[in-house]
């Protein structure tokens, strides 16, 4: 049973009793399904693993992420070797292990290209590894750069991290045999030759607080105003026969007046759940919120 092989800002993992209770009428056959902001995947491979999907496209913006899928799925042993070669060489104690991660982090950001497509092919399942190895071992997980692109997260202290979970990798690639993975905004949905019957949306999250916006995942960011862009597209993808669910934070947990997205998705289905925030720069921060699922179906 594939799950999400990165720790992703936002992941779903601990959502997917709620979102699997909000998914639209299921086809007999399965979902066309597609997703708009990819990250972790939670929500795709719990559906995949249930074999409710039909036919996936995946997107995200974030290209060294499309990489690791990609490679994941079309080179996996390539990968494995190299994750292997970086667990068997990870120091035991943390004051050396902190050494290796910078080294590891130099490394990653010394070679940043503007398109993944650049890369040497001989130097990707190194590059996906690195971005495995950085993910499992950097403070809380959280992937971030800046506005170079470089990997800018500090060494995480763990003390027994899993660098190499190698079964779970062969199923994240079996999972993704015959998926389409697209790296790009999230309007290339609609100009694909597949036509869709459910689409999740999981954007970056709108912050809260100035403090609480953890949305550099890639180094273009997500503000306010792409939220109303994304919205704009939600409601042209509605007045098709797609169903559509989407995932954001609630604006009135910091401010009850806060009508951002009660007017931004007027007329569609808002319902507010229990989510646990699990990526924060202060422990205080954490613990159960409100966050929002908008539909366009009952």
């Amino acid at each position: 049973m594939a799950r999400p092989f990165l720790k992703w800002a936002g992941g779903k993992t601990q959502l997917l009793p709620v979102l699997i209770e909000s998914l639209p009428i299921r086809p007999k056959n399965g979902y066309n399904y597609a997703e708009a902001f990819l990250g972790g995947g939670a929500l795709f491979f719990e559906l995949k693993n249930r074999g409710w999907i039909k036919s996936a496209t995946l997107n995200d913006a974030n290209p060294e992420l499309i990489l690791c899928y990609k490679s994941i799925r079309d080179s996996l042993p390539d990968v494995v070797k190299e994750l292997r070669s970086i667990e068997s060489s990870f120091p035991e104690s943390l004051e050396l292990q902190s050494d290796y991660f910078y080294q590891a982090r130099k490394e990653w950001n010394s070679k940043i290209c503007k398109s993944v497509a650049r890369y040497p092919k001989k130097l990707i399942a190194r590059r996906v590894a690195l971005t495995i190895f950085l993910n499992k071992t950097c403070y809380n997980g959280l992937f971030r750069v800046n506005s170079k692109g470089e990997f800018n997260t500090p060494f995480g202290k763990y003390k027994n991290p899993k660098i190499c979970d190698e079964p779970n990798l062969r199923s994240v690639s079996e999972s993704l045999q015959d998926v389409k993975l697209l790296c790009g905004d999230y309007s290339r949905l609609t100009k694909q030759k597949e036509s869709f019957d459910f689409i999740y949306f999981d954007p970056p999250y709108r912050p809260l607080t100035t403090s609480s916006s953890f949305t550099a995942y890639n180094k273009s960011g997500f503000n306010d105003e792409n939220q109303k862009d994304l919205a704009n597209f939600v409601n042209t993808v509605s007045k098709t026969d797609t169903q559509i669910l989407l995932s954001n934070s609630d604006p009135k947990v910091a401010d009850p007046n806060d009508e951002f997205f009660d007017v931004l998705y007027e007329g569609f289905h808002i319902k507010r759940i229990l989510a646990s925030r699990m990526i924060n720069s202060k422990g205080d921060g954490r613990g159960k919120i409100t966050e929002i699922l908008v539909s366009n179906y009952d």
